[in-house]
Order: C-alpha cells, then sequence, then structure tokens
C-alpha cells in the first residue's frame, strides 16, 4: 500500500488580537495596561475552523471566540475575545500591572459560564453533518513575566484527529465510515499539569466524508486494543468491518492517518497505517513518493480462540512454496508441523493470557519441523528491531533441572517467508545465527529478548553457523535485504524444543517487536 506523503506546511504567520479599553483600580494598574495577545498553535498558524483537506494547517475564521483567564485577577475569568475576519480580535480588555506577573489560560471555543478548571468537551456523534473541525477543542497555558503587555498564546489541540482513506475494488463515493464504540467526552482542567483527560462515554461517531474517498473525524485521546472491530464502512449494499492487528492509539495532539482496504464481498477489511504525526509541531518537509512508513512497535496479538488461520502439514522449506505464509495471506497465526507425527498442540490460557504450546510424548520440536507462526502484514523498514516476549514453564517442577524441559525456539523470516533474517546477541555484535533458543525455561514468568536486523537474511537457516563452511562469513551467508522482504510483514515464528517425551507446556504472551533507534 502506498504510504501518506509527508506534509508540507504553510509559513508562519500572526495573528494579531488587540484588546479595548477598560479599568482596574489604579492601585492595581501602577504603570501597566491593556495586555495584546498573539494567538496560534504550536509551530503553525492558528487554530482549527478552516483546514484544507489536502493538509494539517488550520486556521481561525471569522467570529471566532476564546475564552481567557487570569489566575492572579479573579474578575478576569472567561473573558471573550472575538474576531470578525480571523485575523484582529476584540474582547475583554485584561489590563495588567507593570510589578507583578501573571498566568494566563485560554482555551476554544468559547462558551459561558466556564471555570479554568472545569471545561466540559464533548464531540459530536455525527461528525458529517457540521464537519469535524468543530470538534477542535484548544488550550493554551503561559507564564508571563511582570508588567509584560504583549502576550503570545499557544494553543495546543485537546483532542486526536483521524483520518481515512478508502481503497480497493470494494471503495465508492458516498461511502459511510463510523468509528465503533470510541469514547466522545473529556474535561480540559487548564490549572492542572495534565491539562486532558478522557471520559467514559462511548458512542458511534459517524466521519466526516471529504472528497477523493478520504474521511475525517476528532475524538479524544484513546486506546484501542489490538484486532477490536474500530470501523465499518457501508458502501454500495455492502458492509465492512476493519481492525487493526495491533493497538491502535489516537493520541492528544496527533492525527493518525491510515489506508482501508474495502474487497468485493462484505466482511473484515485491512488496515495500514500510512502516517502519525504531531498537529502542533509540524515543520516544512519535502514529498516522500510512495515511500511506506513503517511501524516502529508491533504488539503481536494472541489466537484468544486457540485456534489458527491454517495448519500446514509439511516441514518448512525456502524453496518450496506451499510450505510458506507469503505476503498474500491473511494476518493472523498459522501452524506448521510434519504430516506423520504431530509433534506439538497450540491453544490459549484465557487465566494466563497466554499462547500456549504443548509437546507430544512424540517427535522432535524444531524451527523446520513443527512450529506456531504470526503472520504480520504490518510494514517494516530494512533496520534493526528486538523481539521481545515473556514465556513460563508450568511443567518445570516435574523434571530434573538438568533434563532439556522448557526450551522455546524463535526465529523471524521475511514478508514471503522465504528467508530468516540475521540475529545479533545482547551486546549487538554478531551471533553468526538465525535462529536460537532459550533453554530451562521455569516455572515462573521470564522475559526473553532476541536482536534482529532486517537488513540482512538467509534461506539456510542455522542456530550455529560454522567457520569451515562459511569462510567469508557474513558475505557467503547472508543476502542484503531489499524493500519487499519487509514491507508486507515479518512472520514471527516459536517453536516448543523441549526433548520427547517430556510433555511440556510452554506459556507466552506480552509479544512485541520493536525498532531500535
Amino acid at each position: 500500500m502506498k504510504a501518506l506523503n509527508k506534509i508540507w506546511i504553510a509559513a508562519i504567520a500572526a495573528v494579531a488580537m488587540t484588546a479595548c479599553n477598560n479599568e482596574l483600580s489604579e492601585q492595581a494598574l501602577n504603570n501597566g495596561g491593556n495586555v495584546n495577545f498573539t494567538m496560534g498553535i504550536g509551530n503553525t498558524p492558528s487554530s482549527r475552523i478552516s483546514m484544507p483537506e489536502d493538509s494539517y494547517t488550520a486556521s481561525f475564521t471569522g467570529n471566532d471566540e476564546v475564552g481567557i483567564f487570569v489566575a492572579e485577577v479573579p474578575s478576569y475569568t472567561n473573558v471573550k475575545y472575538s474576531t470578525a475576519d480571523g485575523t484582529t480580535w476584540t474582547g475583554g480588555p485584561v489590563k495588567v500591572s507593570a510589578d507583578a506577573a501573571y498566568t494566563y489560560y485560554a482555551y476554544y471555543p468559547y462558551a459561558e459560564g466556564l471555570t479554568a478548571n472545569n471545561i466540559p468537551v464533548v464531540v459530536a456523534t455525527n461528525q458529517d453533518t457540521e464537519g469535524y473541525i468543530k470538534n477542535d477543542y484548544l488550550y493554551s497555558k503561559l507564564s508571563a513575566s511582570a508588567g509584560q503587555t504583549d502576550v503570545k498564546l499557544t494553543f495546543d489541540h485537546a483532542l486526536s484527529l483521524v483520518e481515512v482513506t478508502l481503497a480497493g475494488s470494494g471503495a465508492a463515493e458516498g461511502a459511510t465510515v463510523d468509528l465503533l464504540n470510541v469514547a466522545t467526552d473529556a474535561k480540559i482542567d487548564l490549572t492542572a499539569e495534565t491539562p486532558v483527560t478522557t471520559g467514559s462515554t462511548t458512542a458511534t461517531v459517524t466521519m466526516d466524508a471529504l472528497s477523493n474517498l478520504k474521511y475525517r473525524a476528532i475524538v479524544p485521546a484513546q486506546d484501542i486494543a489490538a484486532s477490536t472491530p474500530i470501523f465499518k464502512i457501508a458502501v454500495n449494499g455492502r458492509t465492512y468491518q476493519a481492525k487493526y492487528s495491533g493497538v491502535m492509539k489516537f493520541e492528544q495532539g496527533k492525527y493518525l492517518a491510515m489506508t482501508i482496504t474495502l474487497g468485493e464481498q462484505s466482511g473484515d477489511a485491512e488496515i495500514e497505517i500510512t502516517a502519525s504525526a504531531s498537529i502542533n509541531n509540524w515543520t516544512e518537509g519535502t514529498s516522500n513518493g510512495d515511500a511506506s512508513i513503517s511501524v516502529a512497535e508491533l504488539n503481536i496479538p494472541l489466537p484468544t480462540d486457540g485456534k489458527v488461520l491454517e495448519t500446514i502439514a509439511s516441514n518448512w522449506s525456502a524453496s518450496t512454496a506451499s510450505q510458506q505464509i507469503g505476503a498474500d495471506k491473511p494476518e493472523g497465526w498459522y501452524k506448521r508441523s510434519n504430516s506423520a507425527i504431530v509433534v506439538s498442540e497450540v491453544g490459549y490460557d484465557d487465566s494466563e493470557q497466554a499462547l500456549t504450546i504443548k509437546r507430544t510424548s512424540e517427535g522432535t520440536g524444531g524451527w523446520n519441523n513443527d512450529q506456531i507462526v504470526f503472520h504480520s502484514k504490518a510494514p517494516f523498514e530494512r533496520a534493526k528491531y528486538t523481539l521481545s516476549f515473556d514465556v513460563m514453564n508450568k511443567d518445570a517442577d516435574k523434571v530434573s533441572p538438568n533434563d532439556s524441559t522448557g526450551v522455546v525456539g524463535i526465529t523471524v523470516s521475511s514478508s514471503n517467508d522465504n528467508r530468516l533474517f540475521m540475529m545479533y546477541n545482547n551486546s549487538w555484535s554478531d551471533w553468526k545465527r538465525d535462529i536460537t533458543t532459550f533453554n530451562k525455561i521455569a516455572s515462573g514468568w521470564v522475559s526473553k529478548s532476541v536482536n534482529l536486523s532486517f537488513e540482512k537474511l538467509s534461506s539456510n537457516g542455522s542456530s550455529n553457523i560454522k567457520d569451515t563452511d562459511y569462510p567469508n562469513y557474513p558475505t557467503d551467508f547472508y543476502e542484503d535485504a531489499v524493500d519487499t522482504d519487509v514491507n508486507g510483514g515479518v512472520n514471527i515464528i516459536f517453536y516448543n524444543n523441549s526433548a520427547k517425551g517430556t510433555n511440556t507446556t510452554l506459556y507466552i504472551r506480552n509479544i512485541k517487536l520493536t525498532k531500535v533507534e
């Protein structure tokens, strides 16, 4: 899929805000005077009312209103300033003393009767009716020096912007895109260290239909659990539900852009996260063409029903396509086993919230003999990553500590599942292997990790590369990876390599693949 291009940002423009005259007591004023406010959002021009569909830069427009508080002067509570043209502001005025410092709070849009520590936020559940941009709440906090009359208020976005672009043969104009069961309320406390807290009210939010199959909505910050149906798309009499394999984060002050691919038939749809950036901290950049944006951290969802998408009854081979889980396969868990002997059983333990791999009394478990595989479709970079997970062996107390029990093996293959990535040890020095095991796993949970290079891979498969076999290692063992090896996801392979006849069950959870900067 194509990634969202980097955003061109317009030059920064100051928005002047001029106050009228009013009076405080003469004793308080001394040689101070009216405050002239300048307003903006981070490094961009101001607010939220106007924002083009092809960018993320917004600006104030006519009839916008903000509320201002001065912490040290109770009479300056929710003072309204407004603009008729988006540039010139009138209101208040706010006057200050020359020998006192002041703390300013501000928020947008203005509402009567509010206090600085309790500004309620409720987003519309149908943002297609009046436009998503009307739900863009802003806030600002500033400590000014004594007698300062030129005050620049820099606003932050209180909520999160979600953007969806529809693609695929099933996509068409006129579609309705709903966000399912998302939080719709929040509270802004301008006096708090963390000003915005998300509430507990949830609802379905209809996204604003823009042009070119693009949809936007603004909602409070929240995390959507991995593999949770989050979007419903209705188009041409068909209905789709889309979910993401990892945790989907709607973060305050950031936008999350994604592509949802629709097929010819109703059902599940694929999500590709294409961009995530701070709304209030964009800088001017150059176009990145069609380059993919990769995931920096992937939390692997577990098969909570204990089932796999497919069992491939054959040993894995780098050269046999029928034994591979290629990039065209659906995302999820798979099992590969020797068809002659069932070596391990795959399940899920709800009490431990963990994947289970149980060894039977027959056969030998191995990376190329019997394994459980998570096939990811999230795009990665040709870079270094760490695979981490928690593992436990509940049967450790049944055998001697010197027995070969509780052995978990891991390796990671390319998008097309035809080569294995190079591994490093904890000090990131070359380990001469692309497969490894962790032995004598105990009865309690332990954390394990292995370092990987998605820059080099091999079709040989080895846990101990011999110099006699590869005297010019690594050039005669590994190949340089190309984009197609990683941008369609990877395959994370686990296997129970305990000794034959031990009937050991391994528990695995908290599986995560993280880019190493």
